[in-house]
C-alpha cells in the first residue's frame, strides 16, 4: 500500500506548461502524478488544437527550460531545433516597416509543439517520484477545510470507474478549456472574474520545405497597413518551416483551400520571399485556428480561493498568439512556482498568485484591442507605442529595446528611458 503521508502533487494537463511545472514539483514533492487525456504519441495532440501553428520559445523561456532541465536547450538544438537571435537572425516587420537587424544577444528556440513536448517528457520521466496517467479525463476537484485535496479522473477504458487522486497540491495546466472555475463553484467557492480583450485573430498554417534560407524567421505583424494580414515563417527541426498566416477581423480571416491560402500568402509576403513560398514543398494540410479574445482569469482577486490549488499556462492567462509569448509565459510561471515553494509551503496558492500576477502584468499589457481605447491612459500608451515602432524602423537602439521588451527580456519601463523614448520622439518630430 502506498504511504499516504508522503507529500504528493498532481498536475492536470501534459502540454508544455504541465510538463515543465511537473518537473519543478519533483524537486519539492516525493510523488508527482501527471494526468492527461491524450496518449504520449509524440505527434500533434487533440488536446492542443493550436499546436500545428508556429510556436517560438523566447529567450526568457529558454532560460527557464535550462534551469529546470540543465543542458536541454543544447540537446534540442543538437536534435534539430533552430536557435536564433531575436532580431539579427529575423526579418521583423512592424507597422509595415522592416526593423534593422541589430544583434540583441539573446536567442529564441524554434521547433514544433510535438518536438518540445517529446524532449521535455524524455527528461521529465527521468525524475524520481514521477508518475504519468495518460488517456484519462479529469472530471472534478475535491476539497475540504478550505483546501483543494485532490482531483477526480476517469480513464478512457471500457468499464472504467471514477478514481480519486489525493494530493497536497493540485496544478491545473489544462489550457483554455480548463473547467476549474466550474469545479470551484461546485465546491462552494466563487468563480474568478475574467478580463478579456477582443482580438478576433484567425490563423491558417502548414509545414513546408523551402530552399536553404539565411533567415531563421520572417515576422510580419498584421495591422492597418497590411489590412490586418500577418505572416510568420519559422524555421523548425528537420529542415522544415512552419508557414502561418494571420488575419484580424472577419474580413481578413485566412482561407484553408489551396488557392485561397496561396492568394493570402501572396498578399502578406514580401516580394523577394514570395517566389520561394510559391515553389515550397507542402508537407502538411492547411489547418485553421481562431482566437477570439485574450483572457486572464483573476484567481488573484478571489477572497475565498482555497489553498492547495495552482493554475498555470492558458488556464490562467491566455495571451494573443500574435506576440508569441505563450510558451515563455508558461515557463516563467513554472519559475514563479519554484520560487514560491523555495520560500516555503505556507499559503502556497496566494504566494504563487502574487508572483505570477506581477509577471503577467507586462505581457497582458501588450494585448491590444484596435480602435477601442478605454481611457486617456490607454490612448497615451498607444500613441507612445506608435512612435516607438515608427522610430524602431530606423533607430538601432529603439529597435533593440523594443524587441527586448516584446521578448519579455526587459520590463516595458525600459522603453521610457530617455535614451530610448527621447530618440523615438526626436525621430517622429
Amino acid at each position: 500500500m502506498p504511504n499516504e503521508n508522503i507529500e504528493t502533487a498532481v498536475v492536470l494537463g501534459a502540454g508544455f506548461a504541465g510538463l515543465l511545472t511537473a518537473a519543478v514539483l519533483t524537486k519539492f514533492y516525493r510523488q508527482v502524478t501527471l494526468v492527461d487525456r491524450d496518449p504520449a504519441s509524440g505527434q500533434y495532440r487533440r488536446g492542443v488544437p493550436q499546436g500545428r501553428h508556429a510556436h517560438n520559445l523566447l529567450p526568457a523561456g529558454a532560460r527557464v527550460v535550462d534551469e529546470v532541465f540543465p543542458g536541454l536547450v543544447d540537446e534540442m538544438s543538437a536534435d534539430g531545433a533552430v536557435v536564433a537571435d531575436v532580431l539579427s537572425d529575423y526579418r521583423f516587420y512592424l507597422g509595415g516597416k522592416e526593423l534593422p537587424r541589430v544583434p540583441v544577444g539573446a536567442h529564441s528556440l524554434h521547433a514544433t509543439v510535438p518536438f518540445y513536448e517529446r524532449h521535455l517528457r524524455r527528461r521529465l520521466v527521468e525524475q524520481d517520484g514521477l508518475r504519468m496517467v495518460l488517456g484519462a479525463d479529469v472530471v472534478g476537484l475535491i476539497g475540504e477545510d478550505r483546501r483543494i485535496t485532490g482531483a477526480r479522473i476517469l480513464r478512457q477504458e471500457p468499464s472504467s470507474s471514477e478514481e480519486t487522486l489525493n494530493a497536497d497540491l493540485v496544478v491545473d495546466a489544462m489550457g483554455r478549456g480548463s473547467r476549474t472555475p466550474v469545479w470551484l463553484e461546485q465546491l462552494g467557492y466563487e468563480r474568478p472574474a475574467e478580463q478579456r480583450v477582443n482580438v478576433d485573430v484567425a490563423y491558417a498554417s502548414r509545414l513546408v520545405r523551402l530552399p536553404p534560407q539565411n533567415d531563421r524567421a520572417l515576422l510580419i505583424g498584421g495591422d492597418v497597413k497590411t489590412n490586418g494580414r500577418g505572416l510568420l515563417l519559422l524555421a523548425v527541426e528537420d529542415g522544415r518551416h512552419v508557414l502561418t498566416v494571420t488575419g484580424t477581423g472577419p474580413a481578413s480571416r485566412p482561407p484553408t483551400d489551396e488557392a485561397g491560402f496561396a492568394e493570402f500568402v501572396a498578399a502578406a509576403a514580401p516580394d523577394d520571399v514570395l517566389p520561394a513560398l510559391r515553389t515550397a514543398e507542402a508537407l502538411s494540410d492547411i489547418v485553421a485556428y481562431r482566437f477570439p479574445a485574450t483572457r486572464w482569469r483573476r484567481y488573484d482577486q478571489l477572497t475565498d480561493l482555497p489553498n492547495g490549488l495552482i493554475v498555470v499556462g492558458d488556464a490562467l492567462c491566455s495571451l494573443s498568439p500574435v506576440n508569441a509569448q505563450g510558451l515563455t509565459v508558461a515557463a516563467l510561471e513554472a519559475r514563479a512556482l519554484r520560487d514560491t515553494l523555495s520560500a516555503g509551503r505556507r499559503d502556497v496558492t496566494a504566494n504563487f498568485l502574487t508572483r505570477a500576477t506581477g509577471m503577467l502584468t507586462a505581457p497582458w499589457g501588450m494585448a491590444s484591442e484596435p480602435g477601442q481605447p478605454a481611457n486617456l491612459t490607454q490612448k497615451m500608451q498607444g500613441a507612445m507605442m506608435s512612435r516607438l515602432m515608427a522610430a524602431a524602423a530606423t533607430d538601432l537602439t529603439v529597435a533593440a529595446q523594443l524587441i527586448r521588451v516584446l521578448a519579455l527580456l526587459d520590463p516595458p519601463s525600459k522603453l521610457l528611458r530617455p535614451a530610448v523614448l527621447g530618440r523615438a520622439l526626436l525621430r517622429a518630430a
